[in-house]
């Protein structure tokens, strides 16, 4: 019944426009970008692989309050990327491996691998298809749940397919787009800590763009999401989420490019016993081009995240700014602020967190082939709740290599 009333509101936002549709995806422009691509011929595609080796030390590895647990960190970050196009449509394999060693606390050790398919198919003008496969063999290191800390990170394999359809050509007056997903993941070790995480996750959505100016879009959107906890048969947990947000979208306009949008959001849960929940909801997203080779970027979020050990869901707020600056060819940094203010949702919690991090990063492009790196960043959790605060400093030099 909640879907089909989430439907039907999400039509009645949707009558009075006409069909047309444009990516919410905020799309990269001027800043620091590296040297042109060159790539390895694979019959028809075209193969760009590299790696990353990164050497540091971080001082609290499972952020903890006190008695925190410090080492040297080695971390190897393998990928390729092979793309190819055939007619119209564009097709692309992806592989991200990422191995992490601890020299002086080897129970944190990881070897996390994700795999990506993605297929942008063109059926003429107006109608179009992407879709996208994931399979990831990932990890949530020590620390980083509200689950109860084993002595390895919980490991986790997640598979997951979505499909978005679009209507209307891309620079037409209008256009919209339905997409769907699905995604099921499941944790391979400790057991008694991580089984009822394991989860099956579903959503449909559906998005009107109209454009109102040569680059400006006004956007009408709404997302059903559905959580299912399946090890836990009836669990207090299971839940779905349903989000409309009005806004708008604009490309790069005088020195400006990116979206806002504002909008409502419920939490239901299947469970009579557990508290449903409801708020306003935003998600912004601005890039700020005063010059070619130096961007600023703004973000704003409030959404609900699923609870990992605490309370039956969390309110995130978070606000963030970064900036980027090439000084020339080869040299450019980051600079980045964020802060995050968790409130733990139920009955039985009253906690709250306040996160604030900073990070600093320095690129230095010694061939078109490779690039030296330095990045620091330091982490402060503050919350109403004594065993909860931590604080992080990590360092890290990085070698990038890659055609």
């Amino acid at each position: 019944m909640r879907l089909l009333r989430f439907l039907g509101l999400l039509g009645w936002t949707l009558v009075p426009v006409v069909v047309s549709a444009q990516s919410t995806d905020l799309a990269s422009a001027g800043g620091a970008s590296g040297p042109t691509r060159s790539g390895i011929p694979v019959g028809s595609m075209t193969a760009f692989p590299g790696v990353d080796i990164s050497i540091g030390h971080d001082d609290n590895l499972t952020l903890q309050p006190t008695n925190p647990i410090s080492s040297p960190v080695l971390i190897i970050a393998p990928y390729i990327v092979l793309e190819g196009r055939r007619g119209p449509h564009l097709f692309d394999f992806r592989y991200h491996g990422r191995t992490g060693r601890y020299s002086d606390s080897p129970d944190d050790n990881y070897n996390n691998n994700a795999f990506q398919a993605n297929a942008r198919l063109k059926f003429g003008v107006r109608n179009d298809v992407a879709l996208r496969f994931d399979l990831i063999y990932g990890s949530d290191p020590r620390g980083s749940t509200d689950r109860p800390i084993t002595n390895a990170p919980d490991r986790y394999r997640e598979t997951g397919l979505m499909g978005r359809y679009g209507y209307g050509a891309r620079g037409a007056k209008g256009r919209l787009e339905f997409d769907a997903e699905y995604a099921q993941r499941r944790y391979t070790n400790n057991p008694q800590a991580a089984a009822e995480s394991d989860v099956d996750r579903s959503a449909l959505g559906a998005a009107f763009y109209w454009r109102v100016k040569p680059k400006t879009r006004l956007l009408f959107q709404g997302r059903f999401r559905d959580f299912n906890y399946v090890n836990n048969p009836g669990s207090t947990l299971n839940s779905n989420e349903e989000v409309i947000y009005v806004g708008a979208q604009w490309d790069a306009t005088a020195k400006t490019s990116g979206f806002a949008k504002f909008g409502y959001m419920w939490k239901n849960f299947a469970s009579p016993t557990q508290q449903n929940d409801s708020t306003s909801s935003w998600d912004v997203g601005i890039r700020w081009s005063p010059r070619t080779y130096s961007v600023v970027d703004l973000s704003a979020l409030q959404t609900f995240q699923e609870s990992t050990g605490v309370g039956d869901s969390i309110l995130e707020r978070r606000a963030g700014i970064g900036w980027t600056h090439a000084w020339n060819s080869r040299l450019s940094h980051n600079l980045s602020y964020s802060k995050i203010r968790d409130t733990y949702l139920g009955d039985g919690t009253n906690r709250r967190d306040d996160t604030d991090a900073v990070g600093a990063k320095l690129h230095y492009q010694f061939r078109p082939w490779a690039k030296f790196g330095v990045e620091y960043t330091y982490t402060d959790r503050d919350s109403n709740e004594p065993q909860y605060p931590y604080r992080r400093n990590v360092v890290f030099f990085t070698l990038g290599l890659s055609l």
